[in-house]
């Protein structure tokens, strides 16, 4: 989704005291220098890592990895294939750790040779891109696995503490009391019954309305389903089993236990802390696909 361009952002890429100078891959692809690293080319099978800003001649931001705390790889691939190679990955092979460049393009051309595919349909042609690119690192894939791991845990935990702070101002601020679960799901039990209750392993048939917190926009609901417990989200396997027949609750998950960094298919977007009222109206030990019903 295009957002306002963070100029905080672009400051750790440019530099008004280095002088740009432009390069030209063996294939033609051109881009500028920014300002220049420590001069050791990638060797075959390393991998570079590096940051990037994606925005148009508007100055909005398509994307970028700031945000997110996760840049991106490129592994370095054996010479020969050096003339099969777009631009954009032959410009790889002449970066060194600490280098920035800009690439700038056409939207249309930018497309076709950097992301591969014509431009949408529904998007300006008449737009410019620049990529911003930092390289933060050449490592060898061994040495990148470990960072990635590291990046990933880091990333989970900071955002992990991120959705617990989000659901407690959404309670304060509601004047909602709520217990907590040791996984950080918070809930609001409505009704209980004393029913008996599902495990993982059943199926269940549920009434439901699911929402996103920071909006309330509501993204599904549905006043009869049933499924397989074991074949959803995390935070209905750990939710869903506190309910017995009859009972009815609310629940806050955490992304984590959601759709996590991914989303889902542009209606839950990333890192999304999810709001989810729910009637457990009845379970079994399998799912009838078709009746659509537990058995």
């Amino acid at each position: 989704m295009i957002r306002t361009f963070n100029a905080l952002i672009g400051l750790t890429l440019l530099c008004a005291a280095c002088a740009p100078s432009e390069k030209e891959t063996p294939n033609g692809f051109k881009y500028v220098v920014i300002s220049n690293g420590d001069g050791v080319l990638p060797k075959r099978e390393q991998v570079i890592v590096f940051d990037y800003l994606l925005k148009d001649s508007k100055d909005s931001v398509w994307s970028d990895t700031y945000s997110q705390g996760m840049p991106i790889a490129i592994p370095i691939a054996d010479s020969s294939a050096i003339a099969n190679e777009k631009g954009m990955f032959q410009m790889f092979r002449m970066l060194s750790k600490g280098d920035s460049v800009r690439v700038t393009l056409p939207l249309p051309k930018f497309f076709l040779e950097v992301v591969g595919r014509p431009a949408p349909l529904e998007v300006d042609s008449s737009l410019s891109l620049s990529y911003f690119l930092k390289v933060k690192d050449i490592m060898e894939l061994d040495a990148y696995r470990e960072f990635q791991t590291g990046l990933i845990e880091n990333r989970r935990l900071d955002q992990q503490s991120k959705d617990a702070a989000a659901i407690e101002k959404y309670l304060s601020d509601n004047s909602i009391t709520a217990q907590k679960d040791s996984t950080g799901i918070m809930y609001v039990i409505h009704t209980s019954k004393g029913g008996a209750k599902p495990g993982v392993e059943n199926c269940v048939e549920v009434s439901y309305k699911g929402a996103l917190l920071d909006n309330g926009s509501v993204f599904d609901q549905q006043p009869k389903m049933a499924f397989p417990l074991s074949r959803v989200i995390m935070g209905w396997q750990r939710a869903i089993p506190m309910l017995g027949v009859g009972d009815s609750a609310t629940f806050y998950i955490p992304s984590g236990l959601g759709y996590g960094p991914q989303g889902s298919q542009g209606v839950i977007p990333p890192d999304a802390v999810l709001v989810f009222d729910v009637r457990l109206l009845a379970f079994g030990n399998g799912f009838d696909p078709n009746t659509g019903n537990c058995n």
